[in-house]
């Protein structure tokens, strides 16, 4: 599993420029890919073979309206320059969530994996907290076990049955 933050990507408005018949990648577009690639160089990133999986977390620098897909071409083909895969058609599944601005800290946060062969079996997936595998015990099971047991730690807990409805700790019947 590979875990990168990377500077928030341009635009696909921005990312390409018409040059009379011609279509190149514009200066922005090439500055971003240089700087992405330098960045893997130095976490000395190994490329991935396979089909992928690649979940990104997208924190822009202001509230304006951003489309969430403008944003990917850029950052795939980024990584792809960097080495993180050999083409962006090995991945399989691609998950891409936008969070609330930070003006001091805009950043896009990636995890690629390997689709793991038991996928496609019944139960099995990953920990929405750690993202580790792990096989769930019925649908509602998306924390792995260790995970369950560190919230379960947490003060005040209550936990989680079906069915059952709590107010401030108390049972409502």
């Amino acid at each position: 599993m590979l875990r990168l933050q990377l500077p928030f990507p341009p635009s696909v408005n921005r990312y390409w420029r018409h040059v009379g018949t011609r279509v190149l990648v514009s200066k922005e577009g090439r500055e971003y890919r240089r700087t992405v690639r330098g960045l893997m160089k130095l976490q000395e990133v190994k490329k991935h073979d396979g089909d992928l999986i690649v979940d990104i977390r997208l924190i822009p620098v202001d509230r304006r309206r951003r489309d969430v897909d403008n944003s990917l071409k850029a950052l795939l083909d980024a990584m792809q320059a960097g080495g993180a895969y050999d083409d962006d058609s090995q991945i399989v599944r691609l998950t891409v969530e936008k969070f609330e601005p930070e003006a001091n800290c805009p950043r896009t946060e990636v995890i690629v994996r390997r689709v793991p062969a038991k996928l496609g079996e019944p139960g099995y997936r990953f920990c929405l907290r750690c993202d580790d595998e792990f096989y769930s015990l019925g649908p509602g099971n998306r924390l792995c076990e260790e995970c369950t047991r560190w919230r379960s730690r947490l003060t005040g807990f209550v936990p989680i049955a079906r069915g059952r409805k709590y107010r401030n700790g108390a049972r409502i019947a």
